[in-house]
This record gives C-alpha cells, structure tokens and sequence, in this order.
C-alpha cells in the first residue's frame, strides 16, 4: 500500500480534536484524488469514510474553512505517489488504516524483543506504543484468547519464525508498502504465481492472503485463490476464486499470492496418526493452529505427516508432533492428522467407516423407480424403518451406508422425489458432498411431500472416502419415507 510517511500528531486547529496517531500534519499530495465529502467533522472520520470504500486507501482532512472546498473537508486518495507530496495549511494526512497486521505470530528471541508490555486491551493500543518506540520496527498482540499472553504487546526490532495464529496478530510500525508479497507465508501459498483460467468470481477489498482464504473457504464453489496486494493492477487489493484448481500454480503473477481454500486436508478423532516415539521427529509445544504444525513439518526435511492437538485435545493441548510417516492410527477427540502437504490427498488414512460399511444395493431406492405398492415383499410401499415386513430389504437401521448397485452411488441432492424410490416421499440431502479437505461433514435429508415441500428435516453425517462416500442414516422419522439415491 503507498500510504505516506506516518507520525503522531496531535492538532491544535479551530476545532479540538485528536488525529489518529499514525497521520501527519500540513502534508497532502497532488495525486489525483478518487472522491470528497465535506462536513466531516475529524480526521479519524475521514479515516473511516476511507476504510469503507474500495477506491481509497489514503486521506487529507482540512479543518475549518482552509480545505479546497470549505468546511471540514475529507479528500480522499487511491495510492497517492508519495513523490508528490505537498504543504498544506490546518490538514493532516494518513492511511486508512494505522494497522496492517495479519493472523501471525513472530519469534520473541532475545535480538529481536524491545520489551514485553501486559495489560494492553487492544492491538491499535499496541500498535501506537510501537510507532513511538524509536527502537521498534513490529509488534505482536496477543488476545485475551490467547493461551500463554493475554492482553500482551510484544514490541520488536523485526519479525522472524512467522507462523500463523488464531489469537495472535503481528504488523510493522508503520504501514508503509505491508501488503507487498511476504516471503515467509505458509509453504501451502504460492507467491508470484496463479492459474491461467478466465474466472469471473471474487471478492474486492480484501487486505491480506489470510483473509482471501477464508473468503473462499466459505463458498462451497470455490477450490483455490489468488489474491493481489494494492500494488497490482488492474485490480488492487482483490481476491479471484477458482472452482476447481487444485495443482500448483504455474502461470508468473505479479503482486500475487496463490493457494488452495484450506492448507490442510487432515482427519480429525478418528484414525489420526499414532505419534510413536520411533517415528517421532520432534515435538513442538504451544502451536497455536493446524496450519503452523503442518508449516513446521513441511519445512522439517525428515517430516512427512504431523499429528496436531488441539485446545480441546484429549491428551495434549497446543502441541504438534512431527512423524516420518504415518502407520498405525488411533483415535484421539480434538487431534488432526495429515500430510506436510496435500497435493496428493490419497495418502490420507482413511476413517474406519470407510472400509467398515454396509450396502445400500436395492433398486427400489433409485431416484427413477416409481412407488409401486409391492416392491417390497408386501402390498406396502418401501420404507426405511428396520423391523418392519415393508422395510426395504437391504435396510437394517442405524449404521454408515454406501450406495452400490442397482441403488447408484449417491444419495440424491434435489428435491421433487414424491412417489418416487419405491416409496411415498423420498429423501434428498442439502448441503453437498463434502470435499477432500472437509472429509466428514453432518448434512440434513428432507423429504418431500405431496405438495412439494420438504418435511421432517433429518440429519445424517457424510464421510468423504477418495472415490466414495460413505453416510451414517438413521431410520426415517415415518413411513411410508426412504432414502433416495442415483447414479454420479
């Protein structure tokens, strides 16, 4: 971001007020300006008014009648070029934001940390206590979320052995050109790279990598990202989705960060890697997210898998184990298991369920068979309640199930199934399947009725199994009602 030079001040003008901290007085630009307002009654307003739009990262505020249009007057700026800097009378300058961190942790060696200052309830207090330590260049705030610093501003001479955090957030002194491209992300992204594949679909104002993955792992459609900082054109500060790139991206960007919606394609409980201590590499405490215990085995040459525990782990919290394979597995609640990367998801020890089955094989059960009283073995319709004589015969109650055969492959995915499936409403999921990354997901079955609408919601749990899917079903709430299925 091209922002200019950043100091504290406090302005005595005709009005008394306080601007925020990183801007500086009696400076603008002639840069072209991307828009005005007037009657703005501060500079930390104007500031706001900035952050709000898409065409702004920069602003001047003129107090009083001394502005180019009168009247407390907020000019706003897209990139001004800090080469064109300007006096001005009763203004002052800044960015939109006087942060710009991400989600990360830096290293508190003793070279690197200034001091150690607790009891600072927010990061923008953090952040101006580093702007006004000469010997400062970062900082890192640590949430009351976080499990070993509360409340704590790490104030350092630079950031090194960045790792992503969930209850941690790191950024520079001042927020000259912060968004350039780092280059100590998570080997998971890619810098300088993307995919050369026309999309129309993204997301504008999106300030870091960080937040352009999360973006896309929200929607169900989109696979990959590349995000650009504020310095690329023709779209600063934008994040593009890709439906369906998983590989590598090959195609040079500049101003680019490129990655996959989620940098882990783990398993969670269930036949997570047995951390035994002859494939034990080294154990890391106080890893704070998945994401950083696969980073560190991806940069460890002796690791290929990592077992991670989590806050709510059963045996360990915040520790990451990194494993020269993955053999044996167990189950462990609040534990993740996964490869140092996921170009090739394969490898995943799969979940007992996925080999320990049953078959859902009847025909009657196809989204193309009518309900015909009969099919059967009675003059009822079908129906998926165990015990019954009109039960459909490869129905035995509660269990994981696989769809086989004449049935299909799938559970079926829309609705408009009354008398349909050899029974009276037939069943349809919402939701979707999950993907490589989810593996097992709780999705809801409806069941439509005779006027169209779906009733009787009924949640059911779906287990991704590399070329199959396997779901845990529970008996129907009524009959006559069935699971339906089709060919994919």
């Amino acid at each position: 971001m091209i922002v200019p030079l950043l100091f504290t001040v406090i302005l005595s003008m005709s009005a008394a007020y306080q601007a925020p901290f990183c801007f500086r007085s009696g400076v603008t630009w002639t840069s072209e300006v991307s828009g005005g307002i007037q009657s703005v009654a501060t500079p930390n307003e104007c500031r706001i008014i900035c952050a709000d739009s898409s065409e702004c990262d920069s602003v001047t505020w003129y107090s009083g009648e001394s502005g180019p249009h009168g009247g407390d007057y907020c000019e706003l700026f897209a990139s001004p070029d800090p080469q064109k800097e300007a006096a001005c009378e009763n203004c002052t300058s800044g960015p939109d934001s006087c942060v710009c961190s991400g989600a990360y942790t830096c290293s508190l060696d003793n070279d690197q940390l200034v001091d150690l200052i607790f009891d600072v309830s927010s990061e923008l207090r953090c952040a101006e206590m580093s702007f006004e330590n000469a010997d400062c260049e970062y900082y890192s705030w640590y949430s009351p979320e976080s499990p070993t610093l509360k409340n704590t501003c790490a104030l350092l001479r630079g950031c090194f052995e960045r790792t992503g955090s969930t209850s941690c957030v790191s950024g520079p002194s001042n927020c000259i050109d912060t968004d350039v491209i780092e280059s100590d992300y998570p080997l998971c992204f890619t810098s300088g790279s993307t995919w050369i594949k026309d999309t129309e679909k993204g997301v504008a104002n999106i300030t870091s990598p960080y937040d352009c993955q999360t973006v896309c792992d929200l929607d169900p459609q989109c696979s990959s990202f590349t995000w650009y900082n504020s310095l690329a054109s023709p779209l600063p500060k934008f994040c593009e989705f890709y439906e369906s790139e998983v590989s590598k991206p090959t195609a040079p960007c500049l101003n680019c960060v490129s990655g996959r919606s989620a940098c882990s394609c783990s398993m969670e409980n269930y036949s997570v890697c047995e951390t035994n201590h002859d494939l034990v590499v080294s154990i890391v405490p106080e890893v704070e997210t998945e994401v950083q215990c696969q980073d560190l085995c991806a940069r460890q040459a002796d690791c290929t898998w990592y077992t991670w525990y989590s806050a709510r782990g059963d045996r360990l919290q915040l520790t990451c184990f990194l494993l020269t394979s993955c053999i044996n597995t167990m189950t462990c609640q609040g534990c993740h298991s996964g490869p140092e990367n996921c170009e090739d998801v394969d490898l995943m020890p799969r979940p007992a369920q996925c080999t320990q089955y049953k078959e859902l094989d009847s025909f009657t059960r196809n989204v193309n068979v009518p309900a015909v009283t009969g099919l059967c073995g009675s003059n009822d319709y079908c129906c998926d309640q165990a015990g019954l004589s009109y039960a459909t015969e490869d129905w035995s109650g509660p269990a994981y199930y696989r769809f086989t055969g004449p049935a299909g492959t799938q559970i079926a995915e829309a609705p408009g199934l009354f008398l349909k499936c050899g029974t009276v409403l037939g069943g349809y999921m919402l939701g979707g399947h999950p993907g490589p990354a989810d593996r097992e997901v709780t999705r809801t079955v409806y069941f439509d009725n005779s006027n169209g609408s779906p009733v009787k919601p009924t949640n059911i749990t779906v287990t991704q199994c590399g070329d199959f899917y396997v779901y845990y079903l529970v008996d129907v709430p009524d009959c006559y009602y069935g699971y339906c299925s089709l060919f994919v």
